[in-house]
């Protein structure tokens, strides 16, 4: 049954109150075919079949919000590959094309996606979890993987086409970039796409062996490209053009182990803010207590925590 909360419908809500600001988690069939995470600003649907990234509408409080993976060709798919073998090679994607069976449940303020990844003898289940930062325009992807079988070299990544400028009026292109974020949690490498009117999203992960890169190609979408996104990875370094964010890590599992990823999208309506939600959200995985309150006060020096290999762009 829908609810009417602050002026807006929202389907199976929970509410929690964060220390700065009450937000709106809801959780609900946007269609038939997709679960909904909502923070009324943030809006995230995954797709009921496959578990793919459905749509990430931003900004839905103000008429400027933003579709930034579905105009023009949709992208905003996962997928996995044993090794470097390019016929162990299978992805699931935003307009439904499946390779990797997979069920998909909502559970209070997250979608899970679990299956078991099989390709050239692996035997690799996975637990993939969608949720929102509390008070932050910040998506969480948290991957966990068992190996029940040999010792195997996973490689596991997301890849995107950001085109929010459409909604914009700006047309498909962005501004690319890949760069070095200080967080009080440690360094994070994002990727970054920027259009014209500096409409953002920043994705990355601390882990130190994440693979990420923007501006080319312009999507993951067999072994081959999957190989050459590991080997050599594309930094844009800030030029304009329609291609692809994407992020990745070959994670070595041996028999009976274990192992995680975990990555961020943070929104924002500049490069700075972007940035900002991203430091800020990261920086709630820091074991130490810290206040929301006190975690604010880094929004001051905003993009300059950027630690850039080549000169920042601006906001």
């Amino acid at each position: 049954m829908a609810m009417a909360i602050a002026g807006s419908i929202v389907h199976k809500s929970a509410v929690l109150l964060g220390a700065t600001s009450m937000i709106f988690l809801s959780i609900g069939t946007a269609s038939a075919q997709a679960f909904t995470l909502s923070n009324g600003s943030l809006e995230v649907t995954i797709r009921e079949d496959n578990g793919a990234i459905d749509t990430v509408l931003f900004d839905k409080m103000t008429f400027f919000a933003s579709d930034f993976f579905n105009p023009g060709a949709p992208i905003s798919d996962f997928g996995f590959q044993n090794g470097t073998n390019t016929s162990t090679f299978v992805r699931n994607t935003t307009t439904g094309f499946t390779q990797q069976a997979v069920s998909v449940s909502s559970t209070g303020d997250s979608v899970s996606v679990t299956g078991t990844y099989t390709g050239g003898g692996a035997n690799v289940d996975f637990t993939r979890t969608y949720s929102l930062v509390p008070d932050f325009n910040v998506l969480s992807v948290s991957t966990e993987f068992v190996n029940n079988g040999s010792d195997v070299a996973l490689r596991y990544f997301d890849t995107f086409d950001p085109d929010q400028g459409i909604d914009q009026g700006n047309g498909f292109g962005t501004f690319n970039d890949v760069l070095s974020l200080s967080t009080d949690a440690g360094l994070a490498t994002v990727g970054q796409a920027t259009e014209q009117d500096g409409l953002t999203v920043v994705l990355g992960s601390l882990d130190p062996d994440v693979t990420v890169a923007s501006g080319n190609p312009f999507q993951i979408s067999n072994g081959n490209s999957l190989n050459n996104f590991f080997n050599a990875p594309f930094d844009g370094n800030g030029a304009f053009i329609d291609l692809g964010t994407h992020i990745g890590i070959e994670l070595l599992l041996a028999a009976g182990k274990s192992g995680s990823f975990k990555y961020h999208h943070a929104y924002g309506q500049s490069i700075t803010e972007a940035q900002e939600q991203f430091i800020l959200a990261k920086s709630i995985d820091v074991p130490e207590p810290a206040s929301v309150l006190g975690l604010l006060a880094v929004s001051a020096i905003g993009a300059g925590s950027a630690l850039k290999r080549k000169e920042a762009m601006k906001g």
